[in-house]
């Protein structure tokens, strides 16, 4: 028999991590992150079973209930991340956490449930299941994530690479661009380099203590990587968190006037190299919409693509389609640097992405 019930972090996070398809985003820590940085609602659900007298974790759904104002909310797994959704040993007991989803969505007045899968629901499959009838389904896969095996040496990892990004890391280092390695002694030089990219992107930015909490909570499974330009401030940085043998990488800016130096490619380069040196078998890149800038960019590095699916299930006569959903607004690429730094978190609390 399953039973619903929300257990210790200990005991969840090591189920994330001795479960195939576990990933930093499915662990118990950001049920912290979201509730300090932006008071949003955590809902972080596990199946248990008795299995030789014991309760035993056989599932986990972390959800967070997004409620913008005006707007119909939804219960989100998870908001801000690449990929979460529902981890489970086996299809019933996807199916059990996808139905404790529902009559909790139903409890916290959620028209919608969101479930932002990198690897299928397979009970929606199974003969005989049926979506509840007053519950619509529509499932989106205009992300993808991106990733790519490590080898096992440094020089291995260079000659897998095109000739072209090898020669643009080569001209990062020419024109003086260097590397440094990090936590969250290089928190403001990250975010200095990230607020501004941000700002010239026309999105609003996360604040500065999401960054803050997740260093905090995550501790030696986070770095940041800064690469800085000669006689220059920091030019670009990234966020990376690891777990398991995969290095992620969530969060990765350049500042668009030191392009030219390629400093971004520094940046990819060292970031590769620093997981082999910790000993892991995989990149991941993060999720990109197929045939963007960013996908193209992440290819090149040798990136395999992989399908993303974000599973929509909408109160019926409700509707919500995740790609009207955007981080771009035009008008602010022209706001003053610091204001944008301050009033953007209250507008990147309510975007989803």
């Amino acid at each position: 028999m399953l039973t619903c019930a929300c257990n210790s972090p200990t005991l969840w996070d090591s189920y994330v991590t001795s479960t195939a398809g576990g990933t930093p985003f499915h662990l118990c820590r950001w049920r912290e992150i979201f509730e300090k940085t932006y008071e949003h609602p955590t809902y972080f659900l596990s199946a248990n079973q008795e299995i030789n007298g014991k309760q035993k974790i056989v599932g986990i759904l972390p959800l967070v209930h997004f409620s913008p104002p005006g707007k119909e909310s939804r219960l989100i797994s998870l908001p801000f991340l690449d990929f979460t959704g529902i981890l489970a040993d086996n299809s019933a007991i996807e199916q059990f956490l996808f139905e404790e989803a529902l009559a909790l969505a139903e409890k916290v007045g959620a028209v919608h449930l969101e479930l932002r899968q990198d690897h299928p629901l397979t009970f929606l499959q199974e003969r005989g299941f049926a979506i509840p009838n007053q519950y619509s389904h529509q499932a989106h896969s205009f992300k993808v994530g991106l990733r790519r095996p490590l080898p096992a040496s440094g020089e291995e990892l260079w000659h897998s690479l095109d000739s072209k990004v090898r020669n643009q890391v080569r001209k990062a280092r020419h024109c003086g661009c260097r590397d440094r390695v990090g936590g969250a002694e290089l928190l403001a030089p990250f975010y200095s380099v990230f607020s501004e990219n941000m700002r010239d992107l026309g999105s609003p930015v996360h604040s500065l203590s999401f960054f803050a909490e997740i260093l905090q909570e995550f501790g030696k499974q986070a770095a940041i990587i800064l690469i800085e330009g000669e006689g220059a401030p920091p030019v670009a940085a990234a966020l990376v968190l690891q777990l398991g043998d995969t290095l992620y990488n969530p969060w990765a800016s350049s500042l668009r006037a030191f392009r030219p130096l390629c400093p971004n490619m520094l940046l990819y380069w060292r970031m590769l190299s620093y997981g082999y040196e910790q000993g892991l078998g995989y990149f991941d890149f993060g999720r990109s919409s197929p045939g963007a800038p960013t996908y193209r960019f992440k290819k090149q590095w040798g990136a395999e693509v992989r399908p993303l699916t974000w599973h929509i299930f909408s109160r019926k006569p409700h509707h919500w389609n995740p790609e009207c959903e955007s981080l771009a607004i035009e008008p602010w690429k022209e706001l003053d640097l610091d204001l944008s730094r301050t009033t953007g978190p209250a507008l990147r609390r309510w975007i989803s992405l």
